[in-house]
């Protein structure tokens, strides 16, 4: 058997060895700083996007764990040809609708300033902070919009007592999602859900299947009109109205509950939601 010689290294003979450079991706950088459960964080940007857009806090309650539920209006009060109601947060294992609903409104500030809205930036605090779907009850609010026994669901119905609006904004998760999908509540011959759908597909493809729990998509879109809504609560939902639905009944005009899949990168998921938020009001405020 031959015999290796072992060669000490020459220290005049060193090669260079490439580093690799410490900037960072727009991604990387979000990632290595993200807060997606931290509620705090969440209200300090929003206070600050509040002064820059002049818009008005109003905390409503406090939840059953102490943590302030707040709502966020523009000077502008929201009405129904032009008021926009967006709410992000009511699963609090959903993040990414709460921080692309902070990075749209960063970059909208005229808009808010401008025109109607009403902003529920985190629904379901101590759920975020948990990272739960349920509140610290254990109850599943986007069931439970009826219910004026619990007291951020009795808030809320005081505070929107008499609004009418034209859009509302509904952003959600799902951990079985294989790509992005919505359901959208309009009146007949008013739909404008598959176009929103399709510019954000750039970022997030559409969910490829053609059942999602239990419902026919098409396209990754299940499409819904007044007649039927309140048999479908019965029959698929056991009596409870999630918010969506109990808003298109009672205020608003449209109503779109947008979908990003949850085992997906943040960072896409938050870029998802934020273009959603954007399209959705060029579709069916500013059209």
């Amino acid at each position: 058997m031959a015999t290796m010689q072992h060669i000490p290294p020459n220290p005049g003979h060193w090669q260079a060895i490439p580093v690799r450079s410490s900037k960072m991706t727009p991604e990387q950088e979000f990632l290595s700083r993200h807060s997606a459960h931290d509620y705090d964080a969440v209200l300090d940007r929003w206070r600050e996007i509040a002064e820059a857009a002049r818009l008005k806090e109003v905390i409503l309650a406090h939840d059953e764990v102490g943590k302030p539920f707040v709502v966020y209006e523009t000077q502008k009060r929201v009405d129904a040809e032009t008021g926009t109601y967006l709410c992000a947060g009511v699963h609090g294992d959903e993040p990414a609708g709460v921080w692309g609903l902070i990075e749209w409104a960063s970059a909208n500030i005229d808009f808010l300033r401008e025109n109607g809205a009403v902003i529920f930036p985190c629904f379901n605090p101590s759920g975020l902070i948990g990272n739960t779907r349920h509140d610290s009850e254990n109850r599943d609010l986007n069931r439970l919009f009826q219910d004026k026994s619990i007291p951020v669901l009795a808030a809320w119905h005081w505070f929107m007592k008499d609004r009418k609006i034209r859009l509302a904004l509904h952003l959600h998760e799902d951990y079985d999602a294989q790509g992005i999908y919505l359901y959208e509540l309009s009146r007949e011959g008013e739909t404008f859900g598959d176009a929103v759908l399709e510019r954000v597909s750039t970022i997030i493809p559409r969910d490829p299947r053609d059942e999602i729990d239990g419902s026919d998509f098409e396209n990754a879109v299940l499409l819904g009109f007044e007649d039927g809504i309140r048999e479908r609560v019965e029959t698929h939902l056991n009596g409870g109205y999630p918010e969506a639905i109990f808003l298109f009944l009672k205020m608003a005009r449209y109503t779109l509950t947008f979908e990003t899949p949850s085992e997906f990168s943040l960072w896409d998921r938050v870029q998802a939601h934020k273009k959603f938020i954007e399209e959705a009001i060029q579709e069916g405020i500013c059209r």
